[in-house]
């Protein structure tokens, strides 16, 4: 499904947003000590190298008997998990719907993800932090020809502790949107907080 693979992996590369909360758990809250911002941006990246997983596993996605079709309709559920760093895991889970050309590679996907750190340590320079949190990652991809556009929003929070004796809690609320044209520049926007900061300071996960 070359098409498709190339797709869903190529969602994991370029403008990089970061976290989001599941699940029961509809917003987080900032409380107790503070992370510094190299911890926040440690945690964004673990959480980004998660996401690529779900290009892996939605790549496996094909027309019934293999047969290529032009426009395939997608709706693939996602179950990923990754190691952390130092021990733990993050966790996705939802799903991937849509449509996808596999001829033209154009597209209209509707990605829905929830994220969980389960004990998840991630070294941040001279420092380790432990996290445990649920986060929602949901986006609408349209790729046509010689355009790209994401939006979407990331919802959640999570509970640290820190090798040096911090201990608090973060609440994510971000809505972004990118997008891209053939002959002129990308365009993008990251709105909300991260642990109470604008998160447009940070580079996080979108999915663009």
């Amino acid at each position: 499904m070359r098409t498709y693979h190339k797709l869903m992996s190529g969602l994991a590369v370029g403008l990089a947003l970061s976290l989001t909360a599941c699940g029961d758990n509809p917003v987080g809250i900032n409380s107790g000590d503070e992370l510094t911002d190299t911890e926040i941006q440690a945690i964004f990246n673990a959480f980004g190298g998660a996401m690529d997983g779900v290009g892996t596993s939605a790549s496996r996605v094909a027309p019934q008997d293999g047969i290529q079709m032009a426009e395939i309709t997608v709706d693939q559920s996602v179950n990923v998990s990754a190691g952390c760093d130092l021990g733990g895991e993050i966790s996705l889970s939802g799903s991937v719907e849509g449509t996808v050309d596999d001829e033209t590679f154009a597209s209209n996907l509707e990605m829905g993800i929830g994220v969980q750190f389960d004990a998840c340590v991630i070294p941040s320079d001279q420092n380790t932090v432990s996290v445990d949190g649920d986060i929602q990652f949901d986006s609408h991809v349209v790729i046509d020809e010689g355009s790209f556009s994401v939006d979407g929003s990331q919802l959640g929070g999570f509970e640290f502790t820190t090798n040096d004796g911090r201990i608090g809690s973060c609440a994510i609320d971000i809505d972004f949107s990118a997008s891209l044209s053939e002959g002129t520049s990308a365009q993008s926007s990251v709105t909300g907080t991260v642990c109470g900061r604008s998160a447009s300071q940070f580079e996080a996960y979108t999915g663009a």
